[in-house]
């Protein structure tokens, strides 16, 4: 490889990269909106639940929920009121008490009360509440369990650690970042053959691995800088300094070689972005198991930006080390190694 010849290449490409008016400004603009909504979202998750209760006589139940229960009670003055605030999603759900209810509870007879909800509230919640509700009416009439509860969190603990959804998102905003990346170096090569400049740069001193390794670097380098500013300017890079960065520099390494793929089958600008929205459509499913955690199965692990998104979220949201993330390193440097060697052979034979 000739090293003059390579840094030319790379100094001539960040140029025209930052020339060019859409994906230039886009990927700016686009880093200055991850950072500015990653520091304007909450940084706590408000863990507790407010119920709105009408209880017209003193009914014991207030007494049956502990503060540690993550319930809020707020009583209201009539019935009417509790509805309103229903309405108003004050709360997610109400409860209207009638004035006899120990006593009818008392004499064995069944007595009603009226459960509100906000059509806010999820369906999983509607089916929760009355099984509550009705074992704090047990109690509250002598017939309850009488059973020890012994509660066993297996796994981290995150009751009262909630992730702040900001930070769930950021693993995504990293993936967004790499992928305005493979846009830009796809369009590049594409808008260079096209012209047939890759022709003349070859019949220079320059060969065909000097290319690939000018194209290469220059992609691994725009990714990587650009993701690293992004979780610097979010304060993030704290732990696992080292990890983070090797994800990274991966990452950048695996969207680089799907770029080379993409300008092989690329005839124009319009043909890059209707690859790249297609990419950015798969490639973002894994931050589905991200956000909703559990919905996702276990087919979600076929999508090669899986591997960097999860890791990057156990690091971030979990502190987990080099330990729990080597099975996700070693897969994205396989992934690597198929990537930039497939996007090479395809895009080498379109060129000859």
């Amino acid at each position: 490889m000739n090293g003059p010849v390579i840094k030319a290449l790379v100094a001539k490409d960040v140029k025209l990269y930052f020339r060019d008016k859409f994906f230039g400004i886009m990927t700016v603009i686009t880093l200055a909106m991850f950072i500015a909504l990653y520091l304007v979202m909450p940084k706590r998750i408000d863990e507790t639940l407010e119920i709105g209760i009408y209880a017209p006589l003193e009914t014991g139940f207030f007494g049956l929920i502990t503060e540690e229960s993550g319930l809020v009670i707020r009583s209201e003055k009539s019935e009417e009121d509790l509805k309103k605030a229903i309405k108003n999603n004050e709360y997610y759900l109400g409860i209207s008490f009638p004035e006899d209810i120990r006593k009818t509870l008392l004499s064995g007879n069944k007595s009603r009360i009226f459960i509100y909800y906000s059509s806010e509230i999820p369906a999983e919640m509607e089916e929760i509440f009355p099984v509550l509700i009705g074992e704090m009416i047990n109690r509250m009439s002598g017939y309850g369990l009488d059973l020890e509860q012994i509660e066993i969190v297996l796994g981290p603990d995150r009751g009262g650690r909630q992730i702040p959804y900001r930070d769930r998102l950021l693993p995504l905003f990293a993936l967004a970042i790499l992928i305005m990346e493979t846009f830009g170096l796809a369009n590049l090569i594409t808008s260079e053959m096209e012209a047939g400049t890759v022709q003349a740069l070859l019949s220079s001193p320059m060969n065909v691995v000097d290319f690939f390794a000018g194209k290469g670097i220059t992609g691994i380098m725009l990714a990587f800088s650009q993701t690293v500013l992004l979780i610097l300017a979010t304060g993030s890079l704290t732990v696992h300094v080292s990890l983070i960065l090797t994800v990274l520099f991966l990452s950048s390494a695996m969207v680089t070689g799907i770029a080379f793929l993409i300008a092989s089958i690329s005839k124009d600008m319009m043909s890059v972005v209707a690859w790249g929205t297609l990419l950015i459509i798969v490639f973002s499913i894994p931050g589905i198991d991200i956000l909703f955690p559990g919905l996702a199965s276990g087919w979600i692990r076929i999508i090669p930006s899986f591997y960097a998104v999860d890791s990057l979220h156990r690091t971030f949201n979990f502190g987990i080390g080099w330990g729990g993330n080597l099975v996700n390193i070693v897969v994205l440097v396989g992934l690597n190694a198929l990537f930039i060697s497939m996007g090479i052979a395809v895009l080498k034979r379109k060129m000859t």
